[in-house]
């Protein structure tokens, strides 16, 4: 096993309620609070300009004060809009954060996601907030949490029982110098256990359990859907993305009674197909990304039954065209050009990090880790995304 750093994307969660407005700290706490914010976001861009941040308030309502954003200056700036009101709601910031998180993660794999919690911890406690503790540990989703008050028992600190079940880090701190300083160590990066070939079969022990839980179902065709192809005769019904045929290859079905869609790209697909795929992947048998635009989907149960008297002899889905027009080569990145790259491997789906040599299919411009490269091309000797046969 190793440590691997991956890029964060993290919500910067800070409480707005009237007790943020005491001077114990200069020249009080919320302002102290900011100050924190700031140092932190300062620091995370240090680390690593290609991590992104958040920033929502929570008082007696819950504001969005920025979106994920590379800018320090449009983060910082955003600061200025935060308003004190109320009681802390806790579990509201808290659900928000995460779902925050969860429309990330469902569009792209291979981050790390965090919520940074800045709080006197005078908060409401409700009941429902294990529920939201239980989600975000479900998801993967470190909390870390930064306490700052006067001396008391904090060991039963709400906020310490959340950075403790979530594998988060936390901190109390009774002076300014100290709260802004923290700002500083709570952007350090988190090192993830992991195993040594991160594109190997045993990742899907690694994945958080919840995953399945934010995949959304594929797109069943509508009537206008099923119209549209009825009455456009060069058209035809539509054909599947990944086998690039209107039969579906494993239960020759036409895409009438067995086509879905991605409900992000709008990419038509075989739904035996996309079983498949998802068997091949990272994921769940029944979770995976969409081929196209890395979207998290999940397949219904019935499409495994489409697939599972296929076992024995497993059949190939045809990617490629064997008339030889339908050709790609794979063009090598340079190293200096691989930290410019704002997208993931078509194939793992893992942001590129720099320990693995890059390339691009010449046809579709889609990006591959090395091993991968050598896993596909034995596999299907083409690209996934574009079907092109690899010369």
């Amino acid at each position: 096993m190793q440590d691997l750093i991956k890029i964060e994307d993290c919500v910067v969660l800070i409480d707005s309620s009237r007790s943020m407005v005491r001077k114990d700290f200069k020249p009080n706490r919320l302002l102290a609070a900011l100050e924190t914010a700031k140092n932190f976001i300062h620091e995370k861009f240090i680390i690593d300009p290609k991590d992104r941040i958040a920033i929502l308030s929570f008082g007696a309502t819950i504001k969005k004060l920025c979106s994920f954003s590379y800018d320090e200056e449009q983060l910082v700036k955003s600061l200025e809009k935060i308003q004190v009101s109320g009681i802390g709601l806790l579990d509201e910031g808290l659900a928000f954060a995460i779902q925050f998180l969860v429309g990330e993660m469902r569009k792209l794999g291979g981050k790390t996601s965090r919520i940074f919690i800045i709080s006197d911890n005078k908060l409401e406690y409700k009941e429902k907030i294990q529920k939201t503790i239980d989600i975000a540990k479900g998801l993967g989703i470190y909390v870390d949490a930064c306490q700052l008050g006067k001396t008391q028992d904090y060991s039963q600190s709400i906020l310490k029982k959340i950075v403790r079940l979530t594998g988060g880090q936390f901190g109390f701190f009774n002076n300014s110098k100290a709260l802004l300083n923290a700002g500083v160590s709570f952007a350090s990066k988190k090192e993830l256990k992991t195993s040594t070939d991160y594109y190997s079969q045993d990742k899907k022990s690694d994945l958080a359990p919840m995953i399945s839980d934010i995949a959304l179902q594929l797109r069943r065709p509508s009537v206008l859907d099923i119209r549209l192809m009825m009455g456009n005769k060069e058209r035809g019904q539509e054909k599947c993305q990944i086998c690039h045929s209107v039969k579906a290859p494993i239960t020759s079905s036409d895409f009438f009674s067995e086509g879905r869609y991605c409900p992000s790209c709008e990419r038509p697909m075989h739904l035996s197909c996309a079983a498949m795929w998802a068997k091949k992947s990272e994921y769940k048998e029944n979770v995976f990304r969409c081929p196209f635009c890395f979207f998290l989907l999940e397949l219904p149960p019935a499409a495994a039954k489409l697939i599972e008297e296929k076992t024995e002899e497993e059949p190939k889905i045809k990617l490629i065209d064997e008339s030889g027009i339908n050709t790609t080569q794979m063009a090598l990145i340079p190293e200096y050009d691989v930290e410019d790259i704002n997208s993931s491997c078509t194939y793992c789906h893992s942001i590129f990090l720099g320990d693995y040599k890059v390339f691009q299919c010449q046809k579709c411009a889609a990006y591959y880790h090395e091993p991968c490269l050598k896993k596909m091309h034995s596999e299907i000797k083409a690209c996934r995304a574009c079907g092109a046969q690899i010369l």
